[in-house]
């Protein structure tokens, strides 16, 4: 039936393969065996790229032949990805209509029926379009037995345009766009408070704050290694300054790591990646490592993957692929458990949600379309430029209102109401454990909760006390005028034009003191029930 795709048939195993092409050297420098019905990649993208002939069965010979040689010229010239891609929309071609009947039948010239269904009837995107067209053209300009040089020209006059780009981020898509200022606290929170509980291995949350701080694709975090965090002290404070080197995946460079963007990262997010690194090496040193040829990636491996550890690219062995590091990211959101604000429903986050977000707000808070793309790691500004009309989600006036209203989508609060210092964790301690606000109009200081770390951590009290899972606000504490002091104190801000930055800060700490005043106000329902 017209306008659906058919699954692709597959190769009987007993069907001969004639379009073995030996060893082919690819783009990179790196071989590709080509000899058998099955040519795998050296891409560390994905452990399946792979160009699998199986896939193509009922097409003559001379047709097969014609695409081999096209798919060796694409592995030579083009990244991994390029050639599997390529063959994988010819395999889909195999569950239209026109295609299988013309690429079957011997002494059948493919004419231009098959891009026709595909455009109009099936519609497919325009990356699938462009990939036909440069298969047909390249095998006509050849003179290939079945291609015909004027369905070629014919190809060529058609405009195919380009898919659209951002839409899901001009739309503010609540499940494919940027995360709205909410739904970034409520992960940042949930991740913090984990972080704190200890319900994350190292690993699980380092990949999701540097998906959070660099907006990176799943690759450039996959081909990260050990030595590429490198930290600096200041020769002034002997603070340590947290760096680390990022590869690049531009597609003029045919090898990985052979470019490199070194971006700052906080003292939070710092001292995660260096206890990771930690942590890798102390387990290399305890467990052995599998072999002198394999690099220390930051995101290790169980065990070394067996067809990269054969192949060329043995040193990346230990690294967990694109996929794996996207699965990572993935589970690990999925076991915070956190709620949007805007859906009601468990938040769904991949990396290109948190790429959306990482260009949003970094174009937001005043960022060139030229730094931007720099940072995300775009090698022009046509695609970054699609962010720059977003509507800001800043609420222009927050009252004491409207943040007790939002308070419960903010998922700001992640401590513990407690009803006196009494049950408190570390209440014994008595005022060292204590949380205190300053009212300076009454020109007096209350405590307001205890704080349940037995560390010091160094943050203002009480702003970033009520966003900690360690801090436990007592029943009788003075919340509602926090609240109203942080209120009036955010609204000073707006009225200076202070950074939109610095305001959003402030409105994560009152969502949070919010929360608990809500909180407080359902303990007292309960106990006069």
């Amino acid at each position: 039936m017209a306008g659906v795709t058919r699954p692709a048939p597959t190769a009987s195993p007993n069907e001969p393969f004639t379009q073995g092409r030996g060893i082919v050297i690819d783009r990179a420098g790196l071989k590709v065996d080509c000899t058998g019905p099955i040519w795998r990649m050296n891409d560390l993208a994905s452990a399946g790229s792979r160009i699998d002939w199986g896939r193509l069965p009922g097409v003559r010979d001379e047709v097969r032949s014609a695409t081999a040689d096209y798919l060796v010229e694409l592995i030579r010239t083009h990244a991994p990805v390029y050639a599997p891609t390529a063959f994988g929309v010819l395999s889909r071609m195999m569950g239209t209509d026109a295609f299988p009947r013309q690429v079957a039948m011997p002494g059948t010239t493919i004419g231009f029926e098959p891009f026709e269904e595909i455009r109009i009837l099936r519609r497919w995107s325009a990356t699938y379009l462009h990939h036909y067209r440069m298969w047909y053209v390249w095998c006509a300009r050849r003179d290939y037995p079945g291609f015909d040089r004027a369905v070629a020209d014919r190809l060529d006059e058609v405009s195919i345009g380009n898919d659209p780009k951002g839409r899901a981020v001009l739309s503010d898509d609540p499940r494919d766009g940027p995360l709205t200022d909410l739904e970034t606290t409520a992960l940042a929170n949930a991740l913090r408070a984990a972080d704190e509980l200890g319900t994350l291995s190292p690993m699980e949350s380092v990949a999701v704050w540097l998906f959070l701080a660099l907006g990176s694709n799943p690759l450039n975090l996959a081909l990260l290694r050990a030595d590429d965090y490198q930290p600096l002290s200041d020769p002034g404070t002997g603070a340590i300054v947290h760096r680390l080197k990022v590869p690049r995946i531009k597609k003029r460079h045919a090898k990985y790591r052979t470019a490199f963007k070194t971006r700052k990262l906080n003292p939070e997010i710092g001292a995660k990646v260096a206890a990771l690194v930690a942590a890798n090496e102390e387990r290399a040193r305890r467990d052995g490592w599998p072999h002198g040829d394999f690099a220390m990636p930051l995101f290790v491996r169980a065990s070394p993957r067996s067809t990269v550890a054969e192949s060329d690219h043995r040193a990346f062995a230990m690294h967990l692929d694109s996929t794996e590091v996207r699965t990572l990211l993935i589970n690990t959101v999925d076991k915070l458990g956190v709620i949007s604000p805007r859906t009601g429903e468990p938040l769904r986050v991949v990396p290109r949600r948190l790429r959306y977000t990482f260009i949003t707000r970094f174009l937001r808070e005043g960022g060139s379309l030229k730094a931007a793309a720099e940072a995300a790691d775009h090698s022009d500004t046509q695609t970054v430029i699609t962010y720059v009309n977003l509507r800001g989600d800043l609420v222009p006036r927050l009252d004491e209102a409207l943040a007790l209203q939002m308070a419960p989508m903010g998922m700001a609060f992640m401590g513990m109401v407690v009803r006196s210092e009494a049950e408190a964790v570390r209440g014994d301690v008595g005022a060292p454990s204590r949380v205190y606000h300053h009212a300076r109009d009454r020109g007096a200081i209350e405590p307001v909760g205890t704080c349940g770390s037995f560390a010091f951590c160094g943050l203002t009290a009480p702003t970033a006390c009520y966003e900690c899972v360690r801090f436990q606000p007592w029943l009788d504490g003075p919340h509602d005028e926090v609240l109203r002091t942080y209120v009036a104190r955010r609204q000073d801000m707006m009225d200076r034009g202070v950074d939109e930055g610095q305001v959003r800060t402030m409105d994560r700490t009152i969502l949070a003191v919010a929360a608990v005043v809500r909180q407080v106000a359902e303990f007292r329902q309960g106990d006069a029930a």
